[in-house]
């Protein structure tokens, strides 16, 4: 008899939400910096899945209640589009987005995970 076995492992996504919706309540910073720590320590998956499971389980627990969306078919690898509420698009451009980092910087505002790589990097407001 042929029997096959069903995997049950979470995808890295799936890991990240539940170990983010324990750690919340905690900055963005801390709550991304445990969450990468244990999918890598505690789940053998690399560092760069990691950051980009918890960044992409950080934002769909951020945004659960949030009526605007980015807008995927819209935005490119050099725009991102917003849509508010009422459907209305707003423009995030590369250089946007690079200059509202910089004023985060300059205001503390951005703040590294990862000390020792320097990434990835969020703005606590």
């Amino acid at each position: 008899m042929n029997v096959t076995s069903i995997n049950t492992a979470k995808a890295p996504f799936d890991i990240a939400t539940e170990v983010l919706w324990q750690h919340r309540w905690e900055n963005r910073a801390e709550a991304l910096r445990i969450t990468i720590g244990t999918l890598v320590n505690d789940y053998d998956i690399s560092e760069a899945t990691a950051e980009v499971a918890a960044i992409q389980a950080f934002a769909d627990l951020d945004s659960v209640n949030l009526d605007s969306s980015i807008d995927m078919n819209a935005s490119t690898s050099h725009v991102v589009v917003l849509r508010t509420r009422n459907g209305c698009p707003v423009m995030f451009t590369a250089r946007d987005l690079d200059r509202m980092i910089q004023q985060a910087r300059d205001a503390g505002l951005a703040q590294v995970v990862d000390a020792d790589t320097r990434r990835p990097i969020v703005l606590e407001h």
